[in-house]
């Protein structure tokens, strides 16, 4: 199995790594440089990363669907048999995608125009405050360190994407002190961050 992303930055893929190595499943971390994308994109079934190769040769595309389809693989199993659980995963990891479908969305911004939009998207009433407000409230309500139940399902993993985004500081116009707002959400992301299969393959990727 074959995981295929940009190698400049962690992006859509990271969720789908996460609940990979979350779930204990073998796979093959590739990633390529952005030079190479002119080359690669033509081989790809929708001209977009992240793809998955199953052993089988089958290319799965859409990362939000290879994020499902980690987390029914591994074992432990992260997405939920229960309907009624798995959709309260469903929606934690739409509202969460919403979060870095919102502040991609700024890329192709100007660059004066990028912080100004991101500041109004972080704002009271803003649409990334909302959906941060939600998450937290998820968090704050179910207790015990993960979003949904008590374990690491792939809503944790998705989660862990665009949080890791806004503390990284590198957004201009989202200080990522934001974050103080929402504390259940950074008792969280820590929380996540020490499942031993997830801290080894994070230690050993950005140690450096």
């Amino acid at each position: 199995m074959k995981l295929m992303y940009f190698g400049d930055f962690r992006g859509r893929a990271e969720p789908i790594r996460l609940a990979l190595h979350g779930g204990n499943v073998a796979f093959t971390d590739e990633r390529f440089p952005q030079s190479e994308w002119p080359t690669i994109k033509p081989t790809t079934p929708r001209g977009a990363v992240p793809t998955l190769t199953l052993d089988d040769g089958t290319v799965l595309t859409e990362s939000l669907a290879l994020l499902r389809y980690a987390g029914k693989i591994g074992t432990p199993v992260l997405y939920p048999a229960d309907p009624t659980t798995a959709a309260k995963v469903d929606e934690a990891v739409d509202i969460l995608a919403s979060i870095t479908n919102a502040i991609a969305a700024t890329l192709p911004l100007p660059e004066k125009e990028q912080a100004t939009k991101r500041a109004s998207l972080i704002a009271e009433g803003g649409e990334v405050a909302k959906a941060l407000a939600w998450v937290d409230a998820a968090a704050a309500a179910n207790g015990g360190g993960f979003l949904v139940g008590e374990g690491l399902t792939i809503a944790d993993c998705m989660l862990k994407g665009p949080i890791q985004w806004i503390l990284s500081g590198v957004l201009d116009g989202v200080p990522k002190t934001v974050l103080d707002l929402y504390p259940s959400i950074l008792k969280v992301f820590a929380h996540v961050s020490e499942v031993p299969q997830i801290k080894k393959y994070e230690t050993q990727q950005y140690s450096s």
